[in-house]
């Protein structure tokens, strides 16, 4: 019995990374986060934090998302093996009959807990699986669409906490573009930093099919976009002092901007996607910050 419980350890953190834990956990803060000082300023921690209804939806958004990425995972197999090897090693150690049942359980979950909200958070959530999957299977072989959709996907979660509160404010969708957009850059770069893998994989990502200079070209005009929106909540919203944080972005998409008019090696590409994730994590904990009482 001692000898199995190391293998069923590295089955298990395998799994974690097939799922990519630490995203769906950064989801989770992140949802709550906005619930709490974004949509529902007028209750209290507790009550929030005791709202059976909240946590389902965003239990609901992690097992579904977890369902998505294993589901990712078969049809990015092939190049993971190529740009990212470790990674593509530990994640083969769960069998794929393991990681279907795990998507048929987590999937199932989803739908389970988003029924115990409404039959409109059931809907919701089907429709969300359904999109993850058309995306894995199809969607995904078309260059443009599939940045979009992709970075749609990521930031539909949050759309759902907004429904539950029925808080439709400007400044809430304004956020939101910022993100896609942000979120669109960083797969431009990520796709540049895997360019060899999607080559051998046959993906027609941005970079393989349009070039490097075109995909950098397309990633400075969707940071200067995001300048701009940044510039516009800085000008246009009294957001308490969150502000200092689309402050910080204007500076760090010029930093980036920079920094992808001189990478060239793939190393450089994964700085540069790293440090998009950093600036996520930023924003997540920002969001403590926002007022919604000022103004």
């Amino acid at each position: 019995m001692p000898q199995k419980r190391p293998h069923v350890l590295l089955k298990f953190f395998s799994l974690f990374s097939v799922v990519r834990g630490y995203n769906i956990l950064l989801l989770a803060v992140a949802q709550y986060l906005a619930a709490i000082y974004m949509l529902d300023g007028s209750r209290s921690l507790s009550a929030v934090f005791f709202d059976y209804k909240l946590m389902f939806i965003v239990l609901s958004s992690a097992t579904a998302i977890a369902a998505g990425y294993i589901i990712n995972n078969f049809y990015d197999r092939k190049k993971d093996f190529i740009n990212r090897p470790q990674k593509a090693m530990i994640d083969s150690m769960v069998s794929d009959r393991t990681k279907l049942l795990v998507v048929a359980i987590t999937a199932t979950l989803a739908l389970g807990m988003a029924s115990l909200v409404s039959y409109r958070a059931l809907l919701f959530f089907g429709a969300y699986i359904v999109a993850m999957c058309l995306y894995s299977a199809f969607l995904r072989r078309f260059t443009i669409l599939s940045n979009m959709v992709s970075s749609f996907l990521v930031v539909t979660p949050f759309l759902a906490i907004t429904i539950y509160y029925r808080s439709f404010d400007t400044v809430i969708f304004v956020q939101a573009i910022f993100l896609l957009l942000i979120l669109s850059a960083k797969k431009i770069a990520k796709d540049l930093k895997s360019i060899q893998g999607d080559l051998t994989a046959n993906l027609k990502t941005i970079p393989v099919r349009y070039g490097v200079q075109h995909s950098k070209n397309l990633f400075y005009t969707l940071l200067l976009l995001a300048m701009s929106v940044a510039l516009f909540v800085v000008l246009r919203y009294p957001i308490g002092k969150m502000i200092y944080f689309f402050i910080l972005s204007i500076l760090i998409a010029l930093i980036l901007g920079i920094f992808m008019f001189r990478a060239k090696s793939s190393r450089q590409y994964w700085l540069i996607d790293n440090a998009f994730k950093m600036w996520i994590v930023i924003g997540v904990c920002s969001l403590a910050l926002y007022d919604a009482t000022i103004g």
